[in-house]
């Protein structure tokens, strides 16, 4: 049962000058679960260079990490393989406490609860996070560029519009209000485009995936990379470098079912 899942995903950073001694840190490698295994995979890094070092963060994400010391004005990577997604072989966990509290995008303030207070609470967790979802959905207008990474889920409130991280973060606000867990999550849909970004939520020990962004369950269609509270906590990407350069980024990923 479930599905197996072809994978790509790419992203490019130009300088607009030269830098060096370009340290980066990625989590855009596929989670390890019983529900998600991953078959194969192959990261390719340019310029090239060796990963120093691989581990798994506070939350359980799995990171590698390296270092560029020659100038160079591009720095790419690439991953692409094949895994393998079957909920049904979920197994139950506790959920962490930190899952419950506002994070630093997260915070509620007096508008969120203000919704919130009009939102009825259905009859399970699960239940009462889709409602939400769906009405974070009717909130937002998908508008990208007027919001970035920092944006927290109140000035998203506000605006009425944003991309993916930005629905996520307003669930996520007002799930903890209601005292259910709730995570952000990054990772690739099923599809073509740019990375992308869900929620999970926890109830009787499993976590449950939705995609506010698109009003819909997050299924065995998702392939996940990382999870945290938010998405200060799970970027795929970060990095340092000599030279005092702007940057641009451009995301190109592909899943197709098997």
């Amino acid at each position: 049962m479930g599905r197996s899942l072809d994978f790509y995903f790419d992203t490019e950073l130009k300088f607009s000058q030269p830098v060096a001694e370009h340290e980066f840190l990625l989590r855009c490698l596929p989670a390890e679960a019983p529900e998600q295994q991953i078959e194969t995979q192959n990261l390719t890094l340019l310029p090239h260079c060796a990963v120093t070092s691989r581990g798994k963060d506070a939350f359980g994400n799995a990171y590698c990490a390296g270092r560029i010391e020659e100038k160079h004005e591009v720095f790419r990577y690439t991953l692409e393989g094949r895994g393998h997604r079957d909920d049904s072989l979920r197994k139950k966990s506790e959920a962490a406490p930190f899952y419950l509290y506002p994070s630093p995008l997260t915070q509620p303030t007096r508008e969120i609860e203000e919704f919130f207070a009009t939102l009825p609470q259905k009859d399970s967790p699960l239940a009462t996070a889709q409602l939400f979802s769906a009405r974070v959905h009717q909130h937002f207008t998908y508008v990208p560029g007027h919001t970035n990474v920092s944006t927290s889920a109140v000035e998203a409130f506000r605006l009425g519009i944003g991309v993916c991280q930005d629905y996520v973060h307003v669930l996520l606000a007002l799930c903890r209000l209601a005292k259910i867990p709730a995570r952000y999550v990054s990772g690739l849909p099923i599809g073509e485009g740019a990375s992308h970004a869900w929620a999970e939520v926890w109830e009787d020990g499993l976590w449950y995936g939705l995609d506010p962004t698109r009003d819909c369950p997050a299924d065995e269609s998702y392939l996940k990379f990382c999870v945290g509270r938010d998405y200060s906590d799970c970027p795929l990407e970060r990095g340092m470098f000599t030279g005092g350069a702007d940057q641009t980024q451009t995301v190109f990923m592909k899943v197709t079912v098997v």
